[in-house]
């Protein structure tokens, strides 16, 4: 019998992209969330009459009446901080597999050490963080270290949005991020991680041939690397951000002042719940917002080893073509073990690498 996909936030901005996703590939998804009458109407708009089913993250019961053993359950539902718990723990309990669209490093950290312990004693997969933040990162990271000649000890990742962020961000994401810029950050440095501001470090990479600068933040990559390659002593990733050096230098700085000061962690709060246009951006923004990830390998003496970029679709549609191919594989295959998982130990490097050229993003170089 077929494992059940469950897709638990699939009214919102990126649940109904997945949804499309998982449609396209005949797929029949149960549409959960807390609002009947939107999954029904979406549940329309695909045609395809799909069960629906109510729950909600305030209410752990209808939870755990959602889930079913054996299910592949996905969630959207953030900010993570605040509703992902619940959804993870019933996942556990009903011992089904799990995977999140979380882009706030600090939950990612806490399903890793916190909750990957009781997943592994109930036989259970957890995929945290499996969005294109931060797949893309862990893919090109894995492949830059992929037959080195020699080994390398320090990897830097970078992301960025290729055609501007004005109206190509959704509220969920502004949401997410206003909350985690705030919280406790983290970073694999000298061999361990160890906190830091968002910002402490600005790494400049080459992208059309301009040098742009990027931030330093926390990212699943700081855990999940040094995983596969034991020998990493220093993971850095980092975010496109102002393209001038002094401003990327007085962003960082600012940053880190803010992290510390209440006016400010008020103000990003604020600025998290403020009303858009827009959910999301809609299909035309996404397509003049594209992304370019880069990952580069040291080795001890600071020589560049190897650089590999990936390029290609807008992240919000690659995050909902690469959880649905995900979902679809652990439906047919199943995961290779228990417990917290990165991407490339989840699929594999070279199957996951395929997956994301296939959903628009390819190693372009490298």
């Amino acid at each position: 019998m077929a494992r059940r996909i469950v897709l638990f936030g699939a009214s919102g901005y990126t649940g109904r992209l997945i949804a499309e996703a998982l449609v396209r590939a005949r797929a029949r998804p149960v549409l959960a969330g807390r609002n009947y009458q939107s999954l029904a109407a979406l549940g329309v708009r695909l045609g395809k009459g799909l069960d629906t089913a109510v729950a909600d993250v305030t209410r752990p019961d209808s939870l755990l009446e959602l889930v079913q053993p054996n299910d592949v359950l996905i969630t959207t539902v953030g900010p993570f901080a605040r509703f992902g718990r619940p959804v993870i723990e019933a996942a556990i309990y009903r011992r089904a597999t799990y995977i999140d669209t979380c882009g706030e490093p600090p939950f990612i950290r806490a399903a890793y050490e916190e909750l990957a312990p009781i997943a592994e004693q109930a036989n259970v997969s957890l995929l945290p963080g499996f969005a294109f933040e931060f797949i893309a990162g862990n893919v090109a990271a894995a492949t830059a270290l992929e037959n080195l000649a020699e080994p390398a000890t320090r990897v830097d990742v970078a992301y960025f949005l290729v055609g501007g962020i004005r109206g190509n961000i959704s509220l969920g994401t502004r949401a997410s991020v206003g909350g985690y810029l705030l919280q406790p950050q983290f970073a694999w440095r000298d061999g361990a991680l160890q906190p830091m501001t968002i910002g402490d470090r600005v790494e400049w990479f080459d992208v059309d041939g301009r040098q742009l600068p990027a931030l330093a933040a926390a990212g699943s990559e700081h855990i999940t690397i040094p995983r596969i390659a034991p020998s990493i002593r220093e993971v850095g990733v980092y975010h496109g951000g102002p393209r001038r050096r002094f401003t990327a230098r007085a962003a960082s700085r600012a940053v880190g002042v803010g992290a510390k000061a209440k006016a400010i962690h008020n103000t990003f709060s604020w600025f998290s719940r403020l009303p858009g246009r827009a959910e999301g951006p809609d299909q035309v923004r996404r397509e003049r917002a594209t992304s370019e990830v880069i990952a580069r390998v040291y080795a001890q003496d600071g020589r560049i080893l190897r650089t590999v970029r990936m390029r290609g679709i807008n992240p919000y549609t690659f995050t909902g073509e690469i959880v649905a191919w995900a979902a679809l594989e652990i439906a047919r295959n199943g995961l290779p073990r228990a417990g917290a998982l990165g991407p490339v130990e989840a699929f594999g490097l070279g199957p996951l690498r395929d997956a994301c050229a296939t959903a628009g993003l390819p190693v372009v170089e490298g």
